[in-house]
């Protein structure tokens, strides 16, 4: 059982006095029944006190981030209830009532624009040497959307456009230099194409494209393309030999 406010009460089992009826209180065999159902419910109780004995209070916190900052807001869920939200270190402190070595399988659930991480939190129950000592797990949640920064730069390619899903983001300088920022979701892959149709067939390759796929962090990506001119034959020209007069 989880907990994240104040402890759960100790759970408590009561076991009412049996007594016999005025009526039937000194027949010997009515006697020795109520007797022997006595024994059994006291047995029950010292059994169920017993097993009561095992189950402890611990404590642990989740530690939520983002890029290595924390973050506030994040709920704790323990089978699809709430158990706990993150305040403004990014810390939840969580209370446990259970056996020692028992385990809980937490989800964070990320406030909104964050995406919340793929697998639970796996919480052991533990009992860590001083009353201060608390165990502590991490959970990283992921920005919906990443900046992308993709530095072109095309050798012997100046003033080419850029294309990203057919429209054009950028051109190179005179230098065949150009920069593509985009806003993708993790794991997102995109295409790039430096089109050489202005140009006619004089480069090689024509409208080259490179793929990239965004991680869970904004990142620089490099596409770096070398172009070849590649030279006109000239046909006909002035014939060798004398010039006739």
């Amino acid at each position: 059982m989880v907990h994240a406010g104040p402890w759960a009460g100790a759970a408590t089992i009561q076991c009412d006095t049996v007594r016999a009826p005025r009526s039937v209180r000194y027949d010997p065999r009515v006697v020795r029944r109520i007797l022997v159902a006595a024994l059994i419910v006291v047995g029950a109780c010292k059994r169920f006190s017993l097993e009561a004995d095992t189950r402890a209070r611990y404590e642990a916190v989740v530690r939520v981030s983002v890029d290595g900052k924390p973050v506030e807001g994040a709920r704790i869920l323990s089978q699809g209830n709430a158990v706990g939200t993150t305040v403004a270190d990014g810390s939840a402190a969580l209370r446990f009532v259970g056996t020692e070595g028992e385990l809980y399988d937490l989800a964070v659930e990320c406030p909104a624009g964050l995406r919340s991480p793929g697998k639970p939190v796996r919480v052991t129950l533990r009992r860590l040497e001083g009353p201060a000592s608390r165990p502590e797990y991490a959970a990283v949640c992921a920005r919906a959307l990443q900046t992308v920064v993709v530095a072109v730069r095309a050798e012997n390619g100046p003033n080419l456009p850029v294309y990203h899903l057919g429209k054009e983001v950028a051109r190179t300088d005179a230098s065949g230099a150009a920069h593509v920022a985009l806003r993708l979701a993790p794991e997102e892959s995109f295409d790039l194409k430096i089109g050489t149709e202005a140009s006619g067939d004089a480069l090689r390759p024509q409208s080259p494209t490179a793929s990239f796929v965004v991680k869970d962090r904004d990142e620089v990506l490099l596409f770096d393309q070398r172009f070849t001119v590649e030279k006109k034959r000239v046909r006909g020209g002035p014939k060798k030999g004398p010039t006739k007069l």
